[in-house]
């Protein structure tokens, strides 16, 4: 399950615990791994037979308050949802990387069907590298515009989700022109202690350099979010309700640390933290420097894990005496965290400004992972 909730699009902000989530007035739960077959009763087979799958979200718009008094030591954790509007999610191909609507006639089945079944409406994922394709600020919106219509014909609501990464399945990288970029500069992507550039989407440490032919990541994205607004004006409040800004790998906010699998384990490990690309380097340099430590900027934890190990396998992350709970080991992840986080706050402020003056929401994605060592919250 993750969690994605941002609150009004004037309001847009980072939620980093469950107190500060049960304050919003929009709570999404979405489960990705599950596919939900909602036609199986149904006498149409095409939908069927083109092998979609939708997912299910759920989506609560009233604030989550608990009559109950919180326990010392008890969980902020809201107990229960009440007014419930669904949402199903469309395919994430649903538009092709050549801009035209994948098996638009099941598609315009399974709409029908979704609005027969009572469900309040479709998410779908808009993506970078099918809409500026060929080059910066040459946008074509044709697929979506015509899926979004589809969508109003159908009596439904749509919820919007900005993808600014890329994805192996289905498979749909970055535009081409960022691609050629990399090519020449791979320093635009995250890397890891390897040397290995994760190339789905751009490192959070070129926010606000001018990589992209004299502009910043920042800037290409806030444009692309002027020219969806302007496109899609006329399906605003009637049809489009809330749109979901991609802040990083599958649109979460996270670093890529778990993009390798073992060839001879299916198991997956702790990751390997993304800090080795030279803009990542040069920001770490910088901190350890005004800190006073100008050695800890040199690289990430020597000691740390590779992708597929487990947390104590190595002594970064040990339960105890881990470098992790040391003076060091709080510098970087501090530093590590507050990069995360800072990168979240520029884009969900881009997209606040975009969107302010519409009545849509603003939402972002954060995977809630999280675990406790002995009572403390480890970073893994």
């Amino acid at each position: 399950m993750e969690v994605s909730v941002i609150g009004s699009s004037s309001q847009a902000k980072i939620c980093t615990s469950w107190s500060e989530l049960s304050s919003y007035r929009e709570i999404r739960f979405c489960n990705f791994q599950k596919r939900v077959s909602l036609l199986h009763n149904t006498k149409s087979t095409r939908w069927r037979n083109s092998g979609l799958s939708f997912t299910l979200n759920a989506v609560q718009y009233s604030p989550v308050r608990s009559d109950r008094r919180r326990r010392p030591g008890s969980s902020s954790k809201p107990k229960s949802l009440d007014g419930v509007r669904v949402f199903v999610g469309l395919p994430l191909d649903a538009v092709s990387d050549c801009n035209t609507v994948n098996h638009a006639r099941a598609i315009a089945a399974g709409l029908r069907a979704l609005k027969l079944l009572g469900i309040d409406g479709v998410e779908l994922p808009v993506r970078w590298g099918v809409v500026e394709k060929e080059s910066m600020g040459k946008y074509d919106w044709s697929g979506y515009l015509v899926l979004a219509e589809m969508i109003q014909n159908a009596g439904l609501k749509l919820h919007v989700s900005l993808c600014f990464h890329g994805s192996k399945q289905p498979k749909i990288p970055l535009p081409e022109w960022v691609s050629q970029i990399g090519d020449s500069k791979p320093s635009i992507y995250h890397a890891d202690r390897s040397g290995n550039h994760y190339r789905e989407c751009l490192s959070l440490a070129v926010d606000e350099v001018p990589v992209l032919n004299g502009k910043t990541p920042v800037q290409v994205y806030q444009e692309f979010c002027e020219s969806f607004k302007s496109s899609f004006s006329h399906f605003f409040g009637s049809t489009i309700t809330g749109v979901t800004v991609g802040l990083g790998p599958d649109g979460e906010l996270r670093y890529p640390s778990h993009r390798q699998l073992a060839s001879h384990s299916n198991i997956l490990g702790v990751g390997e933290f993304q800090c080795y690309d030279k803009n990542m380097l040069n920001l770490l340099k910088v901190k350890a420097e005004a800190t006073g430590n100008p050695l800890w900027g040199l690289g990430g934890p020597h000691d740390a894990p590779s992708y597929d190990q487990f947390p104590n396998s190595n002594h970064f992350f040990k339960d105890n005496g881990g470098s992790w709970d040391s003076p060091y080991g709080d510098f970087f992840l501090s530093w590590y965290s507050s990069e995360l986080l800072s990168h979240g706050d520029r884009l969900l402020s881009l997209a606040s400004t975009s969107f302010g003056d519409t009545s849509v929401t603003v939402h972002g994605k954060i995977p809630p992972h999280a675990f406790m060592v002995q009572n403390t919250l480890a970073p893994f």
